[in-house]
């Protein structure tokens, strides 16, 4: 194959990488990258398709107006899918919507926390949303007491979510099904595949599946996994790098 010809196909290729190897094998640094405001939580089941901005997703009536509520407040939004091959079945007319999984959470300090509802509760969750950005909990669902392992696989948002982050959900599933979600874009997409661990936040990236295993294996231990650790969703980028450096420094590695 001539120069050029190898040159078209690299052009035409769905998985085209805008970044560079850099950012995916774990050499250019990441930490300090996990967002900022993302402090309160929305997540909300759809099984897709998701087009580039999330806020564009077409979403029955109740659950769209949550969102945008949601948004407006600063509560981060986030659909989540299960991982794998997706069979869309459309309502019959009259027959009402099967109910979604939602979760709600809260990132910041010692006490973060999950409830999981869903979508045939989301008017009282609607009339709760304004203690959420301050962390209030809400009486909307009950709490859930195992963690969320989110990854993002949002190829409408960068094509290197979909390429590296949808085989992982589904190798990750496969231990922990009940736990694990594809998500859309998650802030960071050049560090794909990305791995977020609700409710502390916890931001990893890139990620291959043992590095995964390893940080969701630590994460259960109460730990933290210095290797490919982003930071802490809702901490500032300086808070973010000196718990790092903290931690590094003293060997020591624990949630608290």
């Amino acid at each position: 194959m001539t120069a050029d010809a190898l040159q078209t196909t690299v052009k035409r290729s769905p998985f085209r990488c805008e970044h560079g190897a850099a950012c995916h094998d774990g050499t250019e640094p990441a930490v300090g990258t996990a967002p900022e405001t993302a402090r309160s939580w929305l997540l909300i089941e759809h099984d897709g398709p998701w087009p580039e901005e999330t806020a564009d997703t077409p979403l029955p009536d109740a659950l769209a107006e949550l969102a945008d509520r949601a948004r407006k407040l600063g509560v981060r939004v986030q659909l989540i899918r299960r991982p794998g091959r997706r069979l869309a079945r459309a309502a019959e007319p009259g027959e009402p919507a099967a109910p979604v999984a939602v979760f709600v959470g809260w990132t910041v300090g010692s006490s973060p926390w999950l409830r999981r509802g869903d979508s045939t509760a989301v008017d009282g969750l609607s009339a709760q949303l304004d203690g959420l950005p301050d962390g209030k909990i809400p009486s909307f669902g009950a709490p859930d007491t195992a963690p969320l392992y989110l990854v993002c696989a949002h190829g409408r948002r960068d094509v290197c979510c979909a390429r590296f982050g949808a085989p992982l959900a589904r190798a990750l599933a496969s231990a922990h099904p009940a736990q694990v979600w594809e998500t859309t874009h998650v802030g960071g997409h050049r560090y794909a595949a990305n791995l977020v661990i609700l409710p502390h936040g916890l931001y990893y990236g890139p990620v291959s599946e043992v590095s995964a295993t390893a940080a969701i294996a630590a994460y259960q231990r109460g730990e933290i996994v210095p290797d490919r650790y982003r930071g802490r969703a809702g901490q500032s980028q300086g808070q973010q790098a000196a718990h790092y450096q903290r931690m590094v420094e003293a060997g020591s590695f624990g949630l608290g």
